[in-house]
């Protein structure tokens, strides 16, 4: 069981891989994809699921009997896809005492200390052109590309450092990837 844990964990990097990795499981234990705005034409004693944006994704079974007579009760099971997460700004691009940096606003009520001293990636939903066209993707890095250093410990010995989300979590980048992200001639 915890194998099948790891998996899922791993297959979602951003909310948009979880509800990703949900449809697949579900599909694979015959789950019908139905809209959430559609008419539903439910048969009994089958698995139903829809999605809203991409990052949420509702997932029930019908009873035995369902459409022969009402149901007298009922159970809802819930979940969420996101969690606190570093979401890049719209201006995203800063430079820092000769580092380069990404500009992040913080996302849920994370317990924003641990994330210090800790190798970050990307992932999540990217628009990109192909052709004429522009076409919504998900992407994973799939590898370290960034880390929110923290102040040494004899520059700060406080009980318990709070960190100021506007102006602490600004991750550093290499400059190869700020390159490949930006491109070199960028400033």
């Amino acid at each position: 069981y915890a194998r099948e844990i790891l998996v899922g964990l791993n297959a979602s990097p951003s909310h948009f891989h979880a509800v990703n990795y949900c449809k697949a499981v579900l599909q694979a234990s015959d789950f019908i994809e139905i809209k959430e705005t559609g008419e539903w034409n439910l048969e009994p004693a089958k698995g139903y699921y829809f999605t809203r944006n991409g990052s949420t994704i509702c997932a029930f079974l019908t009873g035995a009997k369902c459409g022969e007579n009402p149901v007298s009760s009922f159970k809802i099971v819930g979940c969420h896809t996101d969690s606190p997460v570093l979401k890049i700004a719209p201006k995203s691009k800063l430079e820092k005492f000769g580092c380069h940096q990404i500009n992040v606003m913080t996302y849920g009520g994370g317990l924003w200390r641990t994330w210090f001293d800790r190798d970050l990636s990307l992932a999540g939903k990217v628009i990109v052109k192909e052709g004429d066209k522009l076409v919504s993707k998900y992407w994973n890095a799939g590898r370290p590309l960034m880390k929110v250093p923290s102040l040494a410990i004899h520059l700060d010995r406080s009980d318990e450092f709070k960190p100021n989300k506007e102006t602490h979590l600004k991750p550093i980048l290499t400059t190869n990837i700020v390159n490949n992200l930006f491109g070199s001639d960028v400033s």
